[in-house]
């Protein structure tokens, strides 16, 4: 492992601390929302935090620190993934929404540039990172969520043109995107894994309704989202006929390996929060705390396996299911001992819960992100076959071995 910076990386970081501290504030206090995944946006905020996201964005892109590892045609710096990295660390200890346009920005957007046209990606990739846009990922469906490859949308060419019918569900944001990277079923005969496509969806199209999914908090920001005879252009399809797993993987692999998981401001968060509750004298509070800090230490030296990874070109395959599940597990019991410090006012939202009610906010928000990327059961599995060798699921339906499922790359 390299637990620290190489001469040129310390000297990135330096260059990178000198323009964030020049055009953003550091946190007044450690923040509790470390994520815009579950921090639970009201509509107004949501519309808000976009606007602030966007400028943010634009002023990266003009100042040439948006998309550190993004090729300079389509205005990114040309720089490394752990360059990249670099940045994002420094970059979340101040107070900009630096995630909040994440699918696009940290997910779709790679998976773009990885697998389809050289004329789409020129059209459609300057946009996405100059903040001009908002894009969503139309993966998940009612009948296909854990399963992925069962999915049943149905992609039918037409000339040069597809068209496109089906169902996608807890796609956030897609009300307010410009695109949605798609994958849909173009053959029923074909093994699950075989028979899927990937398209880059414009959801201003006709046939496309969007309906907000409200959830315990009154948020909205997933959606269903209904396809009805949408045609898109075959310029748009992402990757060869077929190729739509692989598009899956790589879009997954990006969004299992979340920096958001080593962010550290949440342990001062919950230190701060361990003082004022007056409690950090009590046994319990102090073994509950010791055990989140020791998992926390442990989440950090798994990020830095991960790191070094990086750092010698290789990008992180299965393992990072290790980093998806340990760090959305851990997030999950901080939020949960946020709210138990507090005793019965645990239970209040918004203005009458402490400090405006940010605990139980991210302890609300959190279901979304252990489904979100793959549900801890299937980090589980991912795990267990492709990383300890240990035998596979028993699945009468699937049609490859699942080593034999196409990797990212």
């Amino acid at each position: 492992m390299r637990p620290y910076d190489s001469p040129d990386e310390a000297a990135f970081r330096a260059e990178a601390v000198k323009w964030l501290e020049a055009n953003a504030s550091y946190y007044e206090r450690p923040p509790v929302l470390i994520s815009s995944i579950v921090s639970e946006w009201s509509p107004e905020e949501e519309s808000k935090q976009l606007a602030v996201a966007k400028d943010w964005q634009r002023r990266k892109f003009e100042a040439g620190w948006a998309g550190v590892h993004w090729p300079t045609k389509y205005g990114g710096r040309g720089g490394t993934l752990m360059e990249a990295l670099i940045f994002g660390q420094e970059e979340a200890k101040l107070d900009v929404p630096w995630d909040a346009l994440v699918v696009g920005l940290g997910w779709c957007g790679l998976a773009v540039m990885a697998h389809a046209s050289p004329e789409l990606s020129d059209a459609v990739l300057k946009p996405l990172l100059r903040g001009d846009q908002v894009w969503c990922q139309l993966f998940s469906e009612p009948g296909a969520g854990s399963d992925l490859a069962g999915l049943a949308t149905r992609a039918e060419r037409d000339g040069d043109e597809w068209v496109i019918t089906g169902q996608k569900v807890w796609t956030t944001l897609a009300h307010q995107a410009d695109f949605g990277l798609l994958v849909a079923r173009h053959d029923s005969d074909l093994p699950k894994h075989r028979g899927m496509t990937a398209f880059l969806v414009d959801m201003s199209a006709e046939g496309i309704e969007t309906r907000p999914m409200h959830q315990m908090t009154d948020s909205a920001n997933f959606n269903e989202v209904f396809l009805d005879g949408v045609r898109v252009p075959d310029s748009h399809r992402v990757g060869e006929v077929g190729a739509g797993w692989s598009v899956v993987i790589t879009t997954f692999t990006h969004e299992r390996f979340s920096p958001s998981f080593a962010n550290t401001a949440i342990l001062d968060a919950l230190r701060r929060w361990v003082e004022l509750s007056g409690r950090k004298d009590e046994p319990l509070v102090r073994e509950r705390y010791a055990d989140i800090y020791m998992r926390a230490v442990g989440l950090k030296y798994l990020s830095m396996r991960l790191l070094t990874d990086i750092s010698q070109g290789r990008l992180p395959g299965p393992e990072g299911s290790t980093m998806k599940l340990a760090g959305s597990l851990l997030l999950a019991d901080i939020y949960e001992f946020g709210l138990e410090l507090q005793g019965p006012y645990g239970a209040l939202l918004g203005r009458d819960a402490r400090e405006g009610g940010e605990w139980q906010t991210g302890f609300l928000g959190i279901p979304g992100l252990l489904i979100g990327g793959g549900t801890s059961d299937i980090q589980r599995n991912i795990i267990a076959e492709r990383v300890l060798g240990l035998p596979g699921d028993i699945r009468v339906d699937k049609d490859v071995a699942f080593g034999d499922v196409p990797r990212a790359g």
